[in-house]
């Protein structure tokens, strides 16, 4: 996934942050950024083996991954992926 729009880690929890442009006359700019969670959910094996191919055709690295969460069935874990991406306003 192209890294220009998509950041791992969100400088705020509010998501506005202000960039200071050269050429602006108005002063600081904000991005309009909003997070999004990608969950995967099953049995713990079939979860790291998705997370293990998504690292290797470059959409995210296992270590941005949370650690495996247990849900209320048996034998099914998930683990999140939080990414900030730009909003379109």
């Amino acid at each position: 996934m192209p890294k220009t729009f998509l950041y791992a880690n969100a400088p705020s929890e509010d998501g506005a942050t202000p960039s200071v442009k050269g050429d602006e006359p108005n002063g600081p700019v904000f991005d309009h950024r909003d997070k999004v969670r990608i969950l995967v959910i099953g049995r713990p094996s079939a979860v790291n083996r998705v997370i293990t191919e998504m690292s290797h055709v470059g959409f995210s690295d296992s270590v941005e991954w949370s650690k495996p969460i247990p849900t209320d069935r048996k034998q099914e874990a998930m683990r999140v992926l939080t990414r900030v991406v730009f909003s379109d306003s």
